[in-house]
């Protein structure tokens, strides 16, 4: 979870992207990385995928509060073994779980989203403190499925899940559930330390 560092004033945010294979997450992270050009992208073998990773600094400081440094990571490709997306998953604030639009991919999205579910309970992740943002990627290779469509077949709950939908080909897209994602996290850190800083006026 979010991580105060103090030698550089910095607080650090881990954003995980998992998903189907061909989905599009390393292509996602790639866009991402050019869209602030402040770190390289690096990448590590694991179980026969790769974890792709990239770190930057958030544009938007928070009001009075520290920088935001953000680590990003997507795990791409089909690992053998669960223990990959574990690792992935471990002290993450936020979640982009990314979807195939192509509606012969739906069974295999939902048993991807199985794994998802029980990885996170295998390392106790809290989904009541980690943010999810799904990205409905591909469109344009799917104009008939609509992003209600998938919400259906996928049993989202909309009132609680923020989604995209998104084509591979615009760049603009491609960044939109990752900076939700992000943003939800920093609202989150600033409104658990609005009441602290609260209770130190009174104190004093």
């Amino acid at each position: 979870m979010a991580k105060w560092v103090p030698k550089s004033g910095e607080v650090s945010i881990k954003i995980a992207i998992v998903g189907q294979p061909n989905s599009g997450k390393k292509n996602i992270v790639k866009h991402v990385a050019e869209q602030y050009d402040q770190s390289a992208i690096r990448s590590a073998s694991v179980s026969e995928a790769e974890i792709v990773r990239v770190e930057f600094i958030w544009p938007e400081p928070v009001p009075d509060g520290p920088f935001i440094r953000v680590g990003l990571l997507a795990l791409s490709g089909k690992p053998l073994h669960q223990a990959a997306e574990q690792l992935l998953l471990a002290d993450c604030d936020a979640l982009v779980f990314v979807v195939n639009c192509d509606p012969s991919k739906i069974s295999e999205c939902k048993s991807t989203l199985g794994n998802l579910m029980t990885n996170a309970s295998r390392i106790g992740l809290d989904w009541g403190e980690a943010v999810l943002v799904l990205q409905y990627n591909n469109a344009e290779q799917h104009p008939n499925t609509s992003q209600e469509d998938l919400d259906a077949w996928l049993g989202v709950n909309i009132e609680r899940v923020e989604r995209y939908h998104t084509t591979a080909t615009n760049r603009e897209h491609q960044v939109l559930a990752v900076n939700a994602a992000i943003g939800a996290v920093i609202a989150k850190i600033t409104q658990q330390s609005a009441p602290k800083a609260e209770a130190v006026a009174v104190a004093n």
